[in-house]
């Protein structure tokens, strides 16, 4: 179902499916699915499941912002952690998050527009610790991803140098003991959601991080959606 929706010939490639095959992720799903006699929706469609990685190769990573789970409603979920397609409703995370940028980076956001991948054609890997979730059914496939979704963190800590790691709410945090610190940058704050106990607006992350680009000699993050 998934393996060969990976068509790509980035190292990633290889990667996932290596993943896909440790953790019986099709098998896994198929078995969800039939408690429910196959009657739930799974987001996001098959082909989109991946689509964080279709855009660069590891070597062009620069930043790896983790979410928790895919939207749960029809035509939200587009493999990447936050984003939604243009023309959708701006989920509140996202809005939220639109205003941190507009209050910290003097940035102006379309809110309209829930579309990130423009930040992941610039090296921004938007990952969700789980890649695909029930209709309506938050975290229902979390077990079925764990091992998945940190091995990869531990395969990215430990393949590359640099890269900027960008936690948002406990979920995310919990993460943090498979980055090597020594090698990499760690930012976190509480979730963006309205329902966070700190409010985001101040996260000074989109700053933060174009300040560690700049100083690696890498291109900066272009925030705006416009």
């Amino acid at each position: 179902m998934f393996i060969e929706l990976i068509e790509n010939n980035f190292v990633w490639n290889r990667v996932l499916k290596d993943l896909i095959k440790k953790y019986d992720i099709e098998n896994k799903l198929i078995e969800e699915n039939k408690k429910y006699n196959g009657e739930l929706k799974i987001y996001p469609k098959p082909e989109l499941v991946f689509s964080a990685f279709n855009y660069f190769d590891l070597k062009d990573l620069k930043v790896v912002i983790i979410g928790q789970d895919p939207y749960i409603n029809e035509n939200q979920a587009m493999g990447l952690s936050f984003s939604v397609p243009n023309g959708m409703k701006v989920p509140p995370s996202l809005k939220n998050v639109y205003k941190c940028i507009e209050n910290t980076c003097n940035v102006k956001m379309d809110y309209t527009n829930g579309d990130l991948t423009n930040w992941v054609k610039e090296g921004v890997l938007l990952l969700n610790k789980t890649l695909t979730v029930f209709e309506k059914l938050s975290n229902s496939h979390k077990k079925i991803w764990k091992g998945f979704a940190n091995d990869l963190i531990t395969y990215i800590s430990g393949n590359r140098e640099g890269i900027i790691f960008v936690l948002w709410g406990n979920d995310a945090k919990a993460l943090k003991k498979l980055i090597d610190s020594n090698k990499h940058h760690i930012l976190e704050h509480t979730h963006p959601s309205p329902l966070a106990r700190n409010p985001f607006i101040n996260c000074n992350h989109f700053i933060e991080i174009n300040k560690i680009l700049e100083k690696s000699n890498k291109g900066k993050i272009n925030w705006s959606n416009f």
